[in-house]
């Protein structure tokens, strides 16, 4: 896993991060929405994404490309 990137604006802190599996054959990217109140997290909110080969109902759809 690489380092964060992290935000934070007010109470919310947004976190990106690239995620490989132990074999690094898989990787995804993670965005993460943390609420703060009194030092202590009060609520999460995750987004995970598939770094991979573009789905076939998309492509058939014509949504979206390939970023890199």
């Amino acid at each position: 896993m690489l380092g964060p990137d992290i935000e934070e604006i007010g109470d919310l802190i947004i976190t990106v991060t690239r995620v490989f599996g132990t074999d690094s054959s898989i990787s995804a990217h993670a965005t993460s929405f943390l609420r703060i109140e009194d030092g202590k997290i009060v609520s999460i909110d995750e987004y995970w994404g598939d770094d991979g080969e573009v789905p076939k109902w998309r492509l058939d759809m014509k949504i979206g490309m390939k970023i890199r």
